[in-house]
């Protein structure tokens, strides 16, 4: 039928049913690709079904875009040798995002169409390609000057507030919290833990993402640790990426990183300001750290104490000679300064004494002028009492009533004017020598 359809309506051109054209196609691949082949791909996806057999899609990339993909199937016994080889020689599994290089049989099925069988995987290839990834960026980043420039930042002398990355459930930050809580010496160590997905596709945009969140409390941190509990080649694949690594190397605190990787540096160990292999070694840094500065403190404690007690006798002697010295121009300045106040003290008796002298003849007369003036003064004052006492004694009643005066009394109040009295009153006289009692007979009185 198909031979009639093709004579009548489509002469020079093969026709075919589906099945005529897929084995035909299947006849073909097998003519062009008698053996299996090597290719290089990446894995865009892989699943294993309940029976063991693997079933992978595989790709080629060109700057993130897809140039090509196809089906590989790895039938179950071989997918647990490969499976069992790859992991053995890198220490990880076949995941999706790695590069490998694939022995493989074209096939073409009638039903599912192409696909590739794999039936081997080089895994030195896979670990060959990431060392090449690897070498282009510490390349890039030795051209760009920004492999030492973490470096170049100063690590604080007692580093004790540390940013640390990691996952909270890894092995590796258990023993840095361990090592750190548990230190011989008490030392006090505080740090802040920001989780972060530590290894797979992920981890990369995770540490970065951790890394500027860190930047936003810069503030409150002496350094930034990136530890994990070790890892495959592949699983530390993410400390070898461009965009992780700048970022490290331009992070304004010293990165210090125990990324627990024996073998070989991630590129984030060297552009990290301090690599060590373990977080354990992270923490012992740390700790013999702030060790160090206080055996340094201690010596610089002795050196002082020695430096002040030499001192001290240096100044003491000083001061000894200085005293010594100050005694002499002390000493001879008194001698000096009394042997002056003797030559002024001579000079002022002497002159006092010429003073006195000059004048003493006139302080005599006027002293003689001032007793002759005295004496007249007195005199006169002298007569003027005299003559008063005379008065005195002439007015004293006594003498009065010598001459035949009295003097009447009422109640013993003189009487001086004869209305005081009344007819009936008593009244005593008294005269020079005794008094007598009368009673008031009559009153005249005088106008």
């Amino acid at each position: 039928m198909m031979k009639q359809l093709q004579e009548e309506q489509y002469p020079g051109i093969p026709v075919f049913t589906l099945s005529e054209l897929n084995t035909a196609i299947k006849a073909t691949l097998e003519l062009a690709f008698p053996e299996s082949v090597w290719v290089v791909a990446e894995i865009s996806e892989i699943r294993c079904n309940s029976k063991g057999h693997g079933y992978l899609e595989l790709v080629e990339r060109e700057e993130e875009e897809t140039i090509a993909q196809i089906r590989a199937n790895i039938w179950a016994y071989t997918f647990r040798n490969l499976a069992s080889k790859f992991e053995k020689a890198t220490g990880e599994t076949l995941k999706q995002g790695m590069k490998i290089l694939l022995q493989v049989n074209v096939t073409f099925h009638e039903v599912y169409g192409l696909s590739l069988n794999i039936k081997d995987i080089d895994p030195t290839y896979s670990l060959g390609e990431m060392a090449r990834k690897k070498r282009e960026v510490i390349e890039r980043l030795t051209k760009e000057g920004l492999i030492n420039l973490n470096k170049q930042i100063p690590l604080p002398l007692v580093p004790q507030r540390i940013a640390v990355i990691s996952s909270a459930t890894a092995a590796g930050y258990g023993d840095f919290v361990d090592h750190i809580d548990d230190n011989p010496y008490g030392y006090k160590i505080f740090y802040t833990l920001y989780q972060s997905l530590m290894q797979g596709q992920e981890a990369e945009a995770s540490i970065i993402a951790v890394l500027k969140q860190i930047r936003g409390h810069i503030k409150l941190y002496d350094a930034v640790v990136i530890i994990r509990g070790g890892g495959s080649q592949i699983d530390l694949s993410c400390f070898d990426t461009y965009s992780l690594a700048i970022e490290v190397a331009k992070f304004p605190l010293p990165v210090i990183t125990g990324i627990g990787h024996e073998r070989d540096d991630t590129v984030v160990d060297m552009v990290a300001h301090t690599k060590l292999k373990t977080p354990t070694a992270v923490a012992e840094f740390l700790i013999l750290g702030m060790s160090s500065f206080e055996e340094r403190l201690s010596d610089a404690q002795s050196t002082l104490v020695i430096r002040a007690k030499e001192l001290l006798r240096e100044e003491k002697h000083r001061l000894q000679y200085l005293m010594q010295q100050f005694r002499h121009i002390v000493k001879d300045r008194f001698n000096g300064e009394i042997k002056r106040i003797e030559t002024a003290s001579h000079r002022l008796i002497h002159g006092a004494t010429q003073i006195i002298d000059g004048n003493n003849n006139k302080l005599k007369l006027d002293v003689n002028r001032l007793v002759g003036g005295l004496k007249i003064v007195f005199q006169e004052h002298k007569n003027k009492i005299k003559h008063f006492g005379q008065a005195i004694r002439l007015l004293d009643p006594i003498n009065v009533l010598k001459r035949g005066y009295s003097i009447t009394y009422l109640r013993e109040k003189a009487i001086k004017d004869s209305s005081e009295l009344q007819t009936g009153d008593i009244i005593r006289t008294k005269v020079y020598k005794g008094s007598v009692n009368s009673k008031v007979e009559a009153i005249d009185v005088e106008e």
